[in-house]
């Protein structure tokens, strides 16, 4: 049984992703193909604070020579490794067979199941996505907006302008339009900090909170000179 992890600032509930970690965890355990050690984390600053998770069996819980890995990213799904006497030693790592981010757990205990005990991927592409996978999506986003010193989406505050959810009293929403071809980082973080009424020491140095939802009025902050629409976004 997993125990529960430290939460972080601001996410006193723990890692966003936790309920993904703890629903595959149990789909294996379920199957009789508990992994040996599970790792769940976020990525640094500096990569955007994307969640993640390793599962590993080494050679003692698997039938041949090797030991396996499943890598799960939030950004692009599953990976499976095969791995060496030293489980860091990583002998071929690719694609599995998942058509979705976030596949039910029963589906990735199934293909655990054949790697684990077979060494091979079962003739399958699985389409169908768990169906927690869009409360898990929005932790994520709030997690990184909290990390950023920004409001979860939704949150009303007082017309402040942080959240982008829906507003109420007559409050507006912000479109950023950013050219990433032409627009520094600098200018970038300068434009969000105008947007949001964040302080400098909030947004300096760190990566670009996810605009895409943000709500739309027509005047739009525009760094490139081009009209809103226009350019790379």
């Amino acid at each position: 049984m997993l125990l529960e992890p430290p939460g972080w600032q601001g996410s006193p509930q723990g890692l966003p992703h936790w309920p993904y970690v703890r629903a595959v965890d149990d789909a294996l355990t379920a199957r009789g193909i508990p992994p040996g050690s599970v790792r769940a984390d976020a990525t640094t600053r500096e990569r955007g604070f994307t969640t993640y998770m390793w599962l590993t069996w080494d050679m003692s819980r698997t039938h041949g020579q090797r030991g396996i890995r499943l890598h799960w990213k939030e950004r692009l799904g599953w990976f499976y490794a095969l791995t060496g006497i030293n489980s860091q030693d990583v002998l071929h790592y690719t694609v599995a067979p998942f058509r979705t981010v976030f596949p039910r757990p029963q589906d990735i205990a199934e293909v655990a199941e054949h790697l684990v005990c077979f060494r091979q991927l079962p003739d399958v592409a699985y389409r169908t996505e768990w169906d927690g996978a869009e409360d898990v999506r929005a932790a994520g986003r709030d997690f990184r907006r909290l990390v950023l010193g920004l409001a979860p989406l939704g949150t009303q505050d007082g017309g402040s302008g942080l959240g982008a959810g829906p507003h109420t009293g007559g409050e507006e929403g912000v479109q950023l339009t950013i050219d990433t071809r032409t627009d520094t980082y600098e200018e970038a973080v300068a434009a969000v900090q105008a947007a949001y009424g964040c302080s400098q020491d909030v947004l300096a140095g760190r990566l670009l909170p996810d605009l895409s939802r943000a709500t739309v009025r027509p005047d739009a902050v525009n760094l490139s000179g081009e009209g809103p629409g226009e350019g790379g976004t």
